[in-house]
């Protein structure tokens, strides 16, 4: 089991492709784990060398008690790549993710050579939160089903239409959930390390090419989160998905990972020709 120890903490991690393509790292977000890639790794590691991990909290990483920030779990996220002797790196995290990949690039932005942040929000007084029954729904016991409680919460996380239409998709996630290694206390940890997160007057200084990636019916991470962002990142590009929620990236991955391939590729500077959306 590929682990690394960064922070006194143990980190998991796998990669996919090869060494002598360019680094992908995928941030992933609350109770998240590797498995949640599904997606994207296949896809994208003939052009990248993909790197997924374990946030501390969650996985087959380190579950500490709660008291840990976002900023720390960015200073493990450059530890890892420091471990695996990689300098700098394309980023795309979402959700929690995103909080992290925006607390990476500002504290550590000569890791970052081009940013991606899916369905995440800059935290602080420009967090456009959830609904009361969103945040009660995400806070609620657990009915000590792991895969009840993803049905339970489907509702949050994907679009109607993708409910409908797409049983297996469904089927698939809701067996990832069902082995979520997360512990209560891993949960907890995260949940108290979100609220801690606000970049808001630091995104006006990142000068990586960066690109906001939303769903149009996310009402766990409202829309507008990804408006703000695109408009304080300068130069950002922002790309809106049709039809999907929380989990757009799975929802249309097919999509989201043509998209992200193009940016990532296309040259670096910070006009360069990206995906946009209205």
């Amino acid at each position: 089991m590929p682990t690394v120890t960064v922070n006194d903490i143990e980190l998991f991690y796998e990669t996919a492709g090869s060494r002598y393509l360019p680094p992908l790292l995928l941030i992933t977000g609350l109770t998240g784990y590797t498995e949640d890639w599904f997606t994207q790794v296949p896809a994208l590691q003939n052009d990248f060398f993909v790197i997924t991990f374990d946030n501390r909290g969650a996985g087959k990483s380190s579950q500490p008690e709660p008291g840990y920030t976002v900023a720390d779990m960015a200073d493990d996220t450059a530890a890892l790549l420091d471990a695996l002797n990689i300098s700098q790196a394309f980023v795309f995290g979402i959700s929690m993710g995103g909080m992290i990949a925006l607390n990476l690039a500002a504290r550590h932005p000569h890791k970052v050579q081009k940013l991606a942040l899916g369905c995440t929000t800059a935290g602080g007084s420009s967090w456009t939160m959830p609904d009361e029954k969103v945040m009660a729904a995400m806070t609620a016991p657990s009915s000590g089903d792991l895969r009840q409680d993803f049905y339970n919460s489907l509702w949050f996380i994907l679009a109607p239409d993708t409910m409908e239409k797409d049983p297996q998709l469904v089927k698939q996630l809701a067996e990832f959930a069902a082995n979520n290694p997360q512990t209560p206390t891993g949960f907890m940890g995260q949940l108290q390390a979100i609220n801690t997160h606000d970049v808001t007057n630091a995104l006006e200084n990142f000068t990586m090419p960066s690109l906001v990636l939303h769903g149009d019916l996310d009402v766990l991470v409202p829309l507008e989160n990804g408006r703000f962002l695109a408009k304080a990142i300068p130069s950002a590009k922002f790309k809106i998905y049709p039809n999907t929620g929380h989990l757009f990236f799975v929802e249309q991955a097919a999509a989201v990972n043509e998209d992200l391939r193009h940016f990532f590729c296309a040259p670096g500077a910070a006009g360069a020709k990206t995906p946009s959306s209205d």
